[in-house]
C-alpha cells in the first residue's frame, strides 16, 4: 500500500473526523437522555487511564461493551483502531490522529510520523494493580486495616481540599443555614466548610465526597456559587471518585431532564472534563492519605541512650 502524502492525509483525516464529530456529538445527545448510558460514561472515565471524556464516548460509542473485549481482533470488528503494550490493549482516538512532521529511514527515505492520542481501559490488561496505578500518577493503595471503611473515611476528610468539621451545636454559627439530623452532612457555603453528623458508614463516603465536590465547585464559582446549579455535578464527581475507590455507586441516580435545556453536547463534554479533574484529585489526596497511613512506624527503642555520661 503507497505511503499517503501530506494532501491525501489531510483529507482523509478531515473525512474521518466529520464522521467522528457527528458520532460524537450524537453520542453525547443519547447519554444526556438516557441514565443507564450515563452511568455508563462515569464508570468508563473513571476506569479510563490517561484519556479525554470525547475519547471514552467514542470508545461507548463504538464499543459498548469494552469491559468484556481482551483481544486487538475483537475491537478491531467495530472499527476500534487498537495497540497493545506491556500495561494492556488501548483505542486509538482517530479524530486525535495529527501529522507530526517527517523522519527519514535507515534507507535515507523520508516518511510522514502521525501522533496517535493513547489511552487505555484500567480493566483491560494483564495487570490490573499495575493499570490503575496510573489512574494517579501514584502506586496503588491496599487498605490493611481490619476497618478498611473507616481508614478510606478518615483519610477522605483529612485529605480534603475543603475543610471538613464534626457538627457541634454550641459552637456552630450560621445565619440562615442549619443542618439536621436527617441530612447528616452539609457544605455551609457561608464557612466554607463541610460539617459532618452521624452518617450511616454504608455510604458515608459517597455522601462526604458529594459535599467536598460541592466545597469544589464554589472554589471555582466565587460569589456566583449556588448549591442548587452544583449539585448534579457534584454528584458526578463523588460517583466517579467512589468508583476509583471500589465502592458501590448503586445509591447515585441522576435526573437528565433538564440536560438538553442546560448544555449543548459540547458544553456538556467540557463540564464532565472538569468532574473528572476534581474526581483524580479527590482520588490522588485520599490515596497519598491512606499510603501514609499504611507506612509502618519506626519501633521506639527499648532504652534510651545516656548521652554525656
Amino acid at each position: 500500500m503507497p505511503e499517503l502524502t501530506i494532501e491525501e492525509f489531510k483529507k482523509q483525516m478531515q473525512a474521518r473526523e466529520k464522521i467522528t464529530l457527528t458520532m460524537l456529538d450524537n453520542q453525547t445527545a443519547e447519554i444526556m437522555k438516557d441514565e443507564a448510558l450515563f452511568k455508563d460514561l462515569l464508570d468508563m472515565l473513571a476506569r479510563h487511564v490517561t484519556t479525554s471524556v470525547s475519547n471514552t464516548i467514542l470508545v461507548q460509542a463504538q464499543l459498548p461493551d469494552a469491559t468484556a473485549v481482551t483481544s486487538i481482533a475483537e475491537w478491531e470488528k467495530r472499527q476500534v483502531p487498537v495497540a497493545k503494550d506491556e500495561n494492556g490493549y488501548y483505542p486509538k482516538g482517530i479524530y486525535q490522529i495529527t501529522y507530526d512532521g517527517q523522519y527519514a529511514d535507515d534507507s535515507g527515505n523520508v516518511h510522514a510520523k502521525y501522533k496517535i492520542y493513547k489511552g487505555y481501559d484500567a480493566e483491560q490488561t494483564v495487570d490490573p494493580d499495575r493499570a490503575r496505578a496510573y489512574m494517579n500518577e501514584k502506586p496503588s493503595v491496599n487498605v490493611f486495616y481490619s476497618e478498611p471503611d473507616k481508614v478510606r473515611n478518615l483519610a477522605l476528610v483529612n485529605a480534603s481540599p475543603i475543610k471538613c468539621i464534626a457538627y457541634n451545636p454550641d459552637s456552630f454559627i450560621a445565619d440562615e443555614e442549619f443542618i439536621s439530623e436527617a441530612e447528616g452532612v452539609k457544605y455551609i457555603p457561608e464557612t466554607k466548610t463541610v460539617i459532618l453528623r452521624k452518617i450511616d458508614r454504608s455510604v458515608w463516603f459517597q455522601l462526604v465526597a458529594n459535599q467536598i465536590a460541592l466545597g469544589m465547585y464554589h472554589r471555582i464559582d466565587g460569589i456566583k456559587f449556588s448549591v442548587k446549579d452544583r449539585v448534579f455535578e457534584a454528584a458526578i464527581v463523588s460517583c466517579m471518585l467512589s468508583r476509583k475507590m471500589g465502592l458501590s455507586t448503586e445509591m447515585y441516580h441522576f435526573d437528565l431532564s433538564e440536560l438538553p435545556q442546560k448544555y449543548t453536547p459540547q458544553q456538556f463534554r467540557k463540564m464532565l472534563e472538569q468532574a473528572v479533574e476534581f474526581s483524580k484529585e479527590l482520588a490522588f489526596r485520599v490515596n497519598q492519605r491512606i499510603k501514609q497511613q499504611n507506612q509502618p512506624k519506626s519501633p521506639k527503642p527499648v532504652y534510651e541512650p545516656q548521652l554525656g555520661v
